[in-house]
């Protein structure tokens, strides 16, 4: 089939991942938290982004016609276990030492051979979520049991 490649299978998962979390942001649990916002405001906001973005890529990809060519599995496969690593991990060793190694994997797994790109990639932009959330909108992600800072 020409339209299973895999481009078309990477946009497929993370399609029904982003649905799946996003489909988790509703509920009654966050009800009685009060304030004027919901703790899942935020990711209400960039889960439904991600769906339609996502959503809309998968559209793309199965309507464009593409030469056959197998999906090369390994690497979404590789991608898909890490986030579910990364998922597990978070609440026990905080986000900052769940995203670095995890970074650190999808960079490479990608294909990014460029040390220091890598290294400002992987660093940079967990830190940079961490000074954003935890720090400036005081919505805190989880935080590691060896530091408080991160």
């Amino acid at each position: 089939m020409a339209f299973i490649t895999e481009r078309s299978v990477t946009a497929l998962i993370l399609f029904l991942v982003g649905a799946g979390l996003f489909s988790q942001t509703f509920g009654a649990q966050y009800a009685d938290l009060g304030g004027a916002f919901s703790p899942m405001f935020f990711p209400q906001i960039i889960l439904g982004l991600w769906v339609a973005l996502t959503g809309l890529n998968l559209i793309t990809e199965v309507w464009t016609p593409r030469t056959s060519e197998m999906p090369r599995l390994l690497r979404v496969t590789v991608i898909a276990l890490a986030s579910f690593v990364f998922l597990l991990a978070m609440p026990r060793l905080g986000f900052f030492l769940s995203a670095v190694p995890f970074a650190l994997l999808a960079l490479l797994v990608l294909g990014m051979r460029a040390p220091l790109g890598i290294a400002i990639v992987a660093l940079g932009v967990p830190a940079g979520l961490v000074a954003l959330f935890n720090h400036t909108l005081t919505l805190p992600l989880p935080t590691s049991p060896f530091a408080w800072w991160f």
